[in-house]
């Protein structure tokens, strides 16, 4: 199998090439990482100011290193008046929580936790890992209903995400947030009535058009990604200071943090990498590779050290916290990518394309 001489990616990564010297289109095509620019990042936090609501910002925050950071550079350092939210997917490690905990305490900003029922939400993650070998898409589509409903009932003009553009290359190809494959996916098992579904997604009409509309409006506030707008610390530097500045820590003895929020990540990574043959550490090593972060060399080590391939150590742990069966896992890779394509929402395939050729004509 032709592997990229430059990053991690080979052939099973979807619509990669190669040119000559077996480097991959997605490095001989790489543009460095150009922030937006803090000017326009400091526009929108004095317009958020400016609407003198309650809060100036909401923040999303899972006790990982992404959404930490985005706590301390909205609190200590644009001294914006924060309040945090956390949806409890059910999967939430003690070290996540303990991050959690330590960070609102040393910052004092109000915190809201949303806790869905338990059981529904089980049911939920069941049937997605039964039918297409993951749960993060619905785990996306729940954490997202629940930022929104929160936005929109304290008026937070806006919404600060962790997202980071190292992630920008480690998703799969299937439409794993559309409501209407998630709708579908439910409904291949009977075990969850149509108001059930409908409370976990809590806008189940929701599509991007909508989205983008209600946002457009101020009804949905504004999403705002201020790691696309600056220059970002390396991943090192980004750990050392929330460790600093609000006493987060790592996974003991890890170079590298790795979704320590979530007990199921590494399962769900696992699967990835049976169903598709890559996963988010494969993708985001390589990503790390472009931007200079780490040698090619140092991101094999560390990749063969993840042991992806190999079920993981708390394996049985997660099994048993979700009530899924060795039968369920041997379903669950037994999926076949893009699956449920077709029944996606026709306005979210409408809404994309026209956005691709919207963003075509521009360049």
């Amino acid at each position: 199998m032709k592997t990229c001489n430059n990053c991690l990616l080979d052939e099973k990564y979807p619509q990669i090439s190669f040119n000559d010297n077996d480097i991959c289109s997605l490095c001989y095509s790489d543009k460095k990482f150009k922030p937006i620019g803090e000017d326009q990042l400091l526009n929108i936090f004095q317009s958020a100011r400016n609407k003198n609501a309650q809060y100036d910002a909401l923040v999303p925050l899972s006790g990982g290193k992404d959404s930490t950071y985005i706590l301390h550079l909205a609190v200590n350092v644009y001294k914006l008046n924060i309040l945090a939210m956390t949806y409890d997917n059910g999967l939430f490690s003690q070290l996540a929580l303990d991050n959690i905990d330590r960070a609102i305490k040393i910052t004092g900003v109000k915190h809201i936790f949303c806790k869905p029922d338990f059981e529904i939400q089980k049911m939920v993650y069941q049937n997605m890992l039964k039918y297409t070998g993951d749960i993060c898409g619905a785990c996306d589509i729940a954490t997202k209903a629940n930022v929104l409903k929160v936005a929109k009932d304290y008026s937070t003009p806006i919404i600060l995400y962790g997202t980071s553009p190292l992630e920008n290359d480690s998703f799969v190809p299937d439409s794993i947030q559309d409501i209407s494959r998630f709708k579908h996916i439910m409904s291949l098992s009977n075990n969850l009535t149509k108001k059930q579904i409908n409370d976990f997604l809590i806008f189940p009409k929701l599509n991007l058009f909508l989205q983008s509309l209600y946002k457009k409006t101020g009804k949905f506030s504004k999403e705002v990604r201020p790691l696309f707008f600056i220059e970002n610390p390396s991943d090192k530097e980004m750990g050392e200071i929330i460790k600093k500045e609000l006493g987060w820590q790592d996974e003991p003895d890890k170079e590298y943090s790795k979704h320590l929020d979530c007990i199921a990540e590494p399962l769900t990574n696992y699967l990835r990498n049976n169903i598709y043959g890559y996963e988010r550490r494969k993708c985001q090593y390589s990503n790390m590779i472009r931007s200079n972060e780490i040698t090619r060399e140092k991101a094999i080590n560390l990749f063969n050290a993840d042991k992806v391939d190999e079920k993981p150590s708390n394996y049985t742990e997660v099994l048993k916290h979700l009530e899924l069966t060795e039968k369920d896992i041997e379903e669950a890779l037994s999926y076949k990518p893009l699956l449920y394509e077709k029944n996606t929402s026709k306005i979210n395939r409408l809404y994309i394309y026209v956005i691709k050729k919207i963003r075509n004509a521009n360049k």
